[in-house]
This record gives C-alpha cells, sequence and structure tokens, in this order.
C-alpha cells in the first residue's frame, strides 16, 4: 500500500510554522545586516596599503570561505562553552555563525566591486580636494554597491536556506519546528515538503524583491 498523506495535521499546526518563519526571517536578516558590515570592514582592509590590515584580512577571509557553516554553529554554541566558558544563546549563536561566513564571502564581493571603479574616479576625487576616506564614502562607495547588488541579493537566498542548519542547536526556526512536529506526529513527508515549500517561498520573494531593486537603481 502507497503512502498516504495526511495534510490536516499539517494545517492544525500551522501557527507554529508562521511563528518559525518570523524567526528565520529574524535571524537572515540580522546576521544579514552584520555580515554586509563585516564584508566592507574586511574588504577595505584587504585593499589597504598595509600589510598589518591585509593579512588579518585575508586570513579571515580564506578562513571563513573555508569553513563549513555546520561546524561553525557547532564551535560557536558548544566548543566555545567547553573551551571558555562562553555561553550564548542559539539565536545569538546563529548570527555569529552566519555573519562570520558571509562576511568572508562579502568581503571578496565588496572587494571586486570597489576595484571594477575607476582609478581615474578616485584621482578626480582627491583633485577636488577630497580625503581618500571621504572619496571612498562618497563617491566610490556607492557605486560599487550599486555593482554588487545582485550578489548581496544572491548571499541573502543563501544565507536563508542555511539558517535551517541553526535546527542542529535548537533554535525554533522552519527546519526545528518541522524536525519536532514531524517525530511528534510520524509525518515527516508532509512536515518537511512544508518546510521545502516555505524556503522555496522565501527565496522566490528576496529574489523578485532584489530584482525590482535593481531595476529601480537601474543596476547591470
Amino acid at each position: 500500500m502507497g503512502y498516504e498523506f495526511d495534510w490536516k495535521v499539517v494545517l492544525d499546526n500551522m501557527d507554529e510554522f508562521v511563528l518559525a518563519v518570523r524567526m528565520t526571517l529574524v535571524l537572515s536578516t540580522v546576521a544579514m545586516l552584520a555580515a554586509l558590515a563585516l564584508g566592507l570592514i574586511f574588504a577595505l582592509m584587504r585593499l589597504s596599503k598595509s600589510r598589518l590590515l591585509r593579512m588579518p584580512a585575508g586570513a579571515y577571509i580564506n578562513f571563513f570561505q573555508g569553513a563549513p557553516q555546520f561546524v561553525l554553529i557547532f564551535w560557536v554554541y558548544y566548543g566555545l562553552a567547553m573551551l571558555l566558558g562562553v555561553n550564548f544563546r542559539p539565536f545569538t549563536a546563529g548570527v555569529i555563525s552566519l555573519s562570520a561566513q558571509y562576511g568572508g564571502f562579502l568581503a571578496e564581493i565588496f572587494r571586486s566591486g570597489i576595484q571594477a571603479i575607476d582609478r581615474g574616479q578616485r584621482e578626480a576625487a582627491t583633485a577636488m580636494g577630497l580625503t581618500a576616506g571621504q572619496s571612498t564614502r562618497y563617491i566610490i562607495l556607492p557605486q560599487a554597491i550599486r555593482i554588487v547588488l545582485p550578489s548581496i541579493g544572491n548571499n541573502w537566498i543563501g544565507m536563508i536556506k542555511d539558517s535551517s542548519l541553526v535546527s542542529v542547536i535548537g533554535l525554533m526556526e522552519i527546519m526545528r519546528t518541522a524536525y519536532l512536529n514531524a517525530n511528534d506526529y510520524f509525518r515527516p513527508f508532509e512536515f518537511y515538503t512544508l518546510a521545502a515549500l516555505l524556503y522555496i517561498g522565501l527565496t522566490f520573494v528576496f529574489y523578485y524583491g532584489n530584482q525590482a531593486l535593481e531595476r529601480k537603481l537601474k543596476v547591470g
């Protein structure tokens, strides 16, 4: 006999998934904002003339680009507690892990965007009396951000999906909620299918939202 789906049990627990979606969005948004800040800082360090800034920036980028997100989450939540006695809440550990890795990705994206700006614009800004910091802030960065906006959007979508890994430390986001309900009701196909549909729905919303923003800013 084939498997008989029972979607009623899913509908009866939709209130839990509404909260789970909200948690996923909050986690992803906070982590992405932190990753954007980290990425910009390390991109500027990587482009610095000083080796004292370039070397640690390069080490950070290479380390977090290569480290598996699953392992990072375990180390931040469990490893630091065992070694240093630092106990983070699941949400905080998730934000730290996601933002640290995506900060490495975004650092390279920002760096490529900044380097894509013609050097003559910086020289012209210097001729107008602007300092290096002012020319970067008011002339270079606004153009670079427009260039890398599609890549930032793709990373945000990736972060939404990677946020599911935080379920392993007990944060009640979409995947954790699906896992607990699947075990409680012995209906894994229904609840995991719902989880997949929710992630797909969120990524579609962010994808088309990013497309609309690109058109508004006339990117590309």
